[in-house]
């Protein structure tokens, strides 16, 4: 799946969506670094967002064969619920009950798909795990931790980006295989 020209560009582009993602929490307010560099985030976000998109690309390919037959397993699409579902925590992070039950419900008619079921759930696991401990460093923090020094919506956020995540997986592993 990886070859050095996908490596360096799957950094790149995780480091910048995830640092332009991760801009929609700060402006609204979600969270904040107490020691900001580039608008309001912490100088080691960007390179966070890259080695996070090689570690979920890499658990991702496990989950998938290369054939994306499924509708979440589109990448435009994909991508478009995903960068929603982070909009949708700027703005609505002041009603996490509400947000919460928004990404489950939401989530539950995007996908019946098996792999996709075990992948979102160990993806929201991992991530608000990792998310907690890298909190608990006072690193960043949350305004309103719920949980574990993180909100109770943030395993949603991660529900959503799985099947992104498996798309581009999906991708990969096809562009890779001979046809």
């Amino acid at each position: 799946m990886w070859t050095p020209t996908r490596f360096v560009s799957a950094l790149v582009l995780g480091g910048v969506c995830g640092l332009l993602l991760d801009h929609i929490h700060v402006h609204f307010g979600v969270l904040f670094y107490p020691n900001p560099w580039l608008w309001g985030q912490a100088w080691w976000v960007a390179p966070l967002f890259a080695a996070a998109t090689i570690a979920i690309l890499s658990g991702a390919s496990l989950f998938t064969d290369g054939a994306p037959g499924t509708r979440e397993h589109q990448v435009g699409g994909s991508a478009a619920w995903f960068v929603a579902a982070y909009w949708a925590s700027g703005q609505w992070h002041g009603h996490p009950i509400g947000l919460a039950l928004g990404y489950a419900g939401f989530f539950a008619l995007r996908t019946t798909h098996r792999p996709t079921l075990i992948f979102a759930g160990l993806l929201a696991a991992g991530g608000v795990g990792f998310e907690a401990l890298l909190s608990s460093t006072g690193a960043f923090h949350y305004r309103h931790p719920d949980l574990w020094g993180t909100p109770m919506w943030l395993a949603g956020l991660y529900l959503h980006g799985a099947p992104l995540a498996l798309a581009v997986a999906a991708r990969l592993r096809k562009v890779a295989s001979p046809t």
